[in-house]
Parts: C-alpha cells; sequence; structure tokens
C-alpha cells in the first residue's frame, strides 16, 4: 500500500546550461533521452538552455530544431538587430520575436511542463530565478551576453545572461524538487587546445591561408567611391597581419565560457547532478549558430555514452522508446513480463 505523501515515481530535472551556439548539442541530447524513454518532469534552463527549454517544455522542440538546421552562416545576420545603446551592440528583439511566434505561449506558468531561467542582476550581481511572467521577457533576460546583447529590463531590474552567476542551474532543479537532475553542461573541454578549433586544424606559424590575388580590390570596388580607400586600407591592415589577435566578439564570448567553465566546476562540487552530460564541441565557437547538425550530434553521442550511469541512477534499465509503444515506460514493460 502507498505511504502517504511518498510518490510512485521519483522527480527528474533537466538541466540545460549555456554555451551560446554550442547550445544545439542540447536538441541531440533532448532527442537521444526520449529515445531511452526518459522525459523530465520540470527544466531549468540558463541563456540557450532557456531558449531549448522553453520549446521543450512547451512541445515545440521540432520547431526549434528546424530553426536551428536552417540557420547559415548569412542568414543568421537577418536576426541580429544591431544597436549602439544600453551596453551592447546587439537588440536581441528580432530573435525573441521569431521565438515568441512559434510558442504560442505568453507566460511561464502556461507551459506544460514547469520551468524555470536563471538570470543575472548587471547592477548587484545577484542570481535572479524567473517562474513565472513574461516567457519573452525571461528568455530575452538570460541570453543577454555582457558586451553583446543589451540587458532587458524586467521587474525593477537590468538582467543579463545567467551564464555569470550559474551557467548550469543544478541548485534551481533541486529548488523544484527533483529528485534526479539530468544536467547538459556545453563548456567543458571547449579550451581544450587552447582554442575553439580542434587541434588539428590549428595553422602552424609562419603558413598563414593564402587568398587569391586582387581579392581585397574587388572587395573595395563594390564599395562607394568616398569609402574605398579607407576601407582598403582598414582591411589589408586587419587581414593581413601574421597574428591578428581575438577580435572584441571572441573576447567576450570566450571570456564567459572560461568564467562558466570555472563557475561550474565550482558550483557542482556542492550541487552535482547525478547525470552530467559533456558534450564534445571544441570546434563550434560561441557564435556558430550554423553548425546545428554538427553540436546536435555531439549532444547524442554524450547521451549515449551517460546511458550506463541514467541506468544506474533511475534503477532499471532503459529500452528504446520506440520499441515501448506510446502508453508505456520501460518500468511498465518490465512490470508486464
Amino acid at each position: 500500500m502507498p505511504v502517504a505523501g511518498q510518490k510512485d515515481s521519483p522527480t527528474i530535472g533537466l538541466v540545460l546550461g549555456g554555451g551560446s551556439a554550442r547550445g544545439w548539442a542540447h536538441l541531440g541530447a533532448i532527442e537521444e533521452l526520449e529515445a531511452m524513454g526518459i522525459t523530465p518532469d520540470l527544466i531549468t534552463g540558463c541563456s540557450i538552455g532557456s531558449i531549448v527549454g522553453a520549446f521543450y517544455s512547451a512541445g515545440k522542440l521540432d520547431d526549434l530544431r528546424d530553426f536551428a538546421t536552417s540557420l547559415t552562416m548569412m542568414n543568421m545576420l537577418e536576426f541580429f538587430d544591431f544597436t549602439w545603446n544600453n551596453g551592447g551592440v546587439i537588440g536581441g528583439s528580432k530573435v525573441i520575436n521569431w521565438f515568441q511566434s512559434h510558442l504560442d505561449c505568453d507566460s511561464i506558468e502556461d507551459l506544460a511542463i514547469p520551468f524555470a531561467i536563471v538570470a543575472a542582476d548587471i547592477r548587484t550581481g545577484r542570481e535572479i530565478w524567473l517562474r513565472e511572467g513574461s516567457l519573452s521577457d525571461a528568455m530575452r533576460a538570460s541570453i543577454a551576453i555582457p558586451g553583446l546583447f543589451t540587458p532587458w529590463a524586467a521587474g525593477g531590474r537590468w538582467l543579463s545572461d545567467g551564464g555569470l552567476v550559474n551557467p548550469l542551474p543544478v541548485s534551481l532543479a533541486r529548488a523544484m524538487d527533483a529528485d534526479i537532475v539530468i544536467a547538459v553542461d556545453l563548456n567543458t573541454g571547449v579550451f581544450r587546445y587552447g582554442g575553439n578549433q580542434p587541434c588539428e586544424m590549428i595553422i602552424a606559424p609562419g603558413k598563414q591561408p593564402e587568398m587569391p590575388p586582387g581579392w581585397l580590390d574587388d572587395l573595395a570596388d563594390h564599395l562607394p567611391q568616398s569609402m574605398k580607400e579607407g576601407t582598403r586600407k582598414v582591411l589589408a591592415d586587419l587581414l593581413h597581419k601574421p597574428d591578428r589577435g581575438p577580435q572584441q566578439y571572441e573576447v567576450i564570448s570566450n571570456s564567459i565560457a572560461i568564467m562558466s567553465d570555472r563557475i561550474t566546476k565550482s558550483r557542482l562540487v556542492g550541487e552535482p547532478a547525478d547525470v552530467l552530460m559533456t558534450p564534445s564541441l571544441g570546434s563550434i565557437s560561441a557564435l556558430e549558430f550554423y553548425k546545428a547538425d554538427e553540436a546536435i550530434q555531439a549532444g547524442r553521442d554524450a547521451a549515449k555514452l551517460m546511458r550506463p550511469q541514467l541506468e544506474m541512477v533511475l534503477g532499471h534499465s532503459l529500452l528504446d522508446a520506440k520499441a515501448l509503444g506510446k502508453d508505456k515506460t520501460p518500468t511498465q514493460i518490465e512490470g508486464d513480463a
């Protein structure tokens, strides 16, 4: 006989960490978990994890996957509304408007799966948990990478990227009464090779790639006469340097990733996840959102690798969900035997 107040099964919390373009790996990890018959009872997200988490909670993950895999280096720019005000260079309204139009859900509490987002108060440094209110505002706040996206005003605060305070919000999932926490960390190993490129892609000193002769002149010829000479000189100085050094977006995004990795490691000591997935994402830089297929596969691979630990934590073997039928779980299948 069930004991009063005792649950039939543990509450599973899925934690989706921040990592900009590497966040498409969350899609692959979720797909693989579902193939194993695992669906979360609650979800928490940070930065790009808040976007994926919102779509998953709303039952719209296929729409987000289609969006991610359709991105190219060129059409990505259509979603960047550049600005020079309010502490950032990208307003963020275009991409959030697209997300909002496909979610069909205005508030966090209306989502099918309980969901929460972590953000940072840029003025006080406090960690802010967003568990109710406008979903689009919460997502916009959590993706506000300092220096790139402008901070977002909400509830009398200026909110920014949750990765500044809690890049992998396991603590938030525990606060929402998760018994078992499955977390996806996007930053582990990103700087293993001293940069965002795998070791075999690093160009040896003195062997710089060559461009066709006259390519700068061809590019400058497409500009107005008043800009030709100045632009030609700037491009030549920038692109012909043996080592042009990291650019502004690289400095900002890599700094956030380094910091997030250190904060995550520190917080996991006191707030460990039961299962921690770490996709191999060293070949994808923070703004390479057009590498969705590669990131998704990395997420799937990471989930497959953790299958033995998932089985140990959940206490039963994981069967392929496709073989189970829509109305049965692995536990039910074993009970029928």
